[in-house]
Order: C-alpha cells, then structure tokens, then sequence
C-alpha cells in the first residue's frame, strides 16, 4: 500500500495551558505544510464537559477538505509520574481517574489509544497499559528531539509487541508552538483520510522523518539499532553539556 497523505500525532493547542496556538493558527500552519490530518491531543486536565465540546465542535468546524482536526487529550494518572495516555478521536468526554477507567472509557468512546513518551516514566510502564493501550510512542521530537527517535522505547515496544502483535509503534511531534515544525510525519493512504485514527489502530501509516523512517511495527535492523543507540548517547552527551552551560550562563546572571 502507499503511504502519501501527510499528518501529524501529538499536537496541542490553546485549550492547553501550555499550547500557543489557537485551532485557527494551527490549521493555516499545517496546511502551509501539506499537513492533512493532525491527531490533537490537548491536556485533559484543562477542560471540562462543556469546554470539550466546544473543544470538539471547534475541531469540526475547522476541518474541511484542506485538514481534518481530530479532537483528543492527554491524560496523567495520579501515583503515576510520568505515565501519559491520549485518545485520539475521542467522541465523548470522559474522566478517568485509573488506567483501568481509561480503558473502559475510551473502549467505546475513541478511535485510537497511544502511551506518549515512555522516556518521561523511566520506561516503568505499568502492565495494566502495556496489556491494553493500542500504540506506543517511539519518537517524541519534543524530548528525543527532532533528529533521533528512541532506542529504548523502540525496545519497549518490540517487546510488548511480541506478545502483542496489534500494538503500533507511532512518533508523535509533542507540538506546542506552530513555529516550531519539528519536520516528522505520519502519512496514511489517500482512502483513509475519511479515518485516520482507524488506519493508525490497524497499522497502515508509515512514518518519515529528516533522519528516519519507520513502519507502524517499528521494524529495524540489529545493526541500525546499535547505531541508533551509539547516536543516543553521544546526542544525549552533547545536550547534559549545552544544559550545564546555560544553567551556568543563567547563574551569572548572563540572558543567553
């Protein structure tokens, strides 16, 4: 099957605290981009019942045949630093407060279910996610940068998908700013634009990026992940360094 109609996971705007952009900015930016489709995923912790659907109507009103805005949100779990789950094509609002609750919740309420940035757990991913959640981010451009994907979440969902072969493997831009384009890239077919997050569930999405590209199982050789990990750590070197020295710059009292 080919791949060719750009879109995009893992996108905030306005109706989170930390997004910039309103759904206005944000669609003239991704259609200057040959962006289609865009997977949002904006915080839940932001909206309630009322703003989410306005949140959702907003979306609809917005999506044409230019860009399709799906509406979704991020969900965090209290006890569980670091542990965050979006629901993309999310139809209703819901409220969990377990992970047991989102899953039961978004079984019937959403199209597509993703553990965003494992790096921000320490990879510790409770079993009650890893036994249900439909995608795992292997390549978060906000934490991993645009450049590398993630050695140890790739290995963290190859592991999973051993014993689960539906799991997908997505790379999710984490974008708040729309002047910030991270360059990745989810594409899917022309005949499933009507429904994106269904194609992404059933794996048929590849991924391409300005170093990379992925299917949606992640699939890599032994050596290319060898140097995938070489590349890690020497960028993850370069990056504790250049933090030291604008922490140190800050302290002097010196605006980098």
């Amino acid at each position: 099957m080919s791949y060719t109609v750009a879109g995009a996971i893992h996108m905030h705007s306005d109706y989170s605290h930390d997004g910039l952009d309103s759904l206005e900015t944000l669609r003239d930016a991704c259609i200057a981009r040959n962006i289609r489709w865009v997977g949002m995923t904006d915080h839940a912790e932001d909206l309630d019942p009322d703003v989410f659907e306005e949140f959702k109507e907003h979306c609809a009103d917005l999506s044409d045949d230019a860009l399709t805005l799906i509406p979704g949100l991020e969900y965090r779990f209290a006890g569980f630093r670091g542990v965050h789950l979006f629901a993309v094509d999310l139809r209703e609002w819901i409220q969990p407060r377990t992970f047991e609750d989102f899953f039961e919740q978004t079984r019937t309420t959403a199209g597509f279910t993703v553990l965003a940035h494992p790096v921000l757990c320490r990879y510790q991913v409770p079993p009650a996610v890893l036994d249900h959640i439909d995608g795992i981010e292997i390549w978060n451009t906000n934490y991993n940068t645009r450049y590398l994907a993630d050695p140890r979440a790739i290995a963290l969902y190859h592991e999973v998908h051993s014993r689960r072969p539906e799991v997908v493997a997505t790379v999710g831009l984490d974008q708040h700013d729309s002047r910030n384009d991270r360059g990745v890239r989810t594409l899917i077919a022309e005949s499933d634009l009507a429904n994106p997050a269904e194609a992404l569930k059933a794996g048929r999405f590849s991924t391409v990026g300005r170093s990379a590209a992925f299917d949606s199982r992640a699939t890599i050789s032994p050596s290319a992940m060898r140097q995938l990990r070489l590349k890690r750590s020497a960028l993850d070197v370069v990056n504790k360094v250049h933090d030291r020295i604008m922490f140190a710059l800050r302290r002097a009292g010196v605006d980098p």
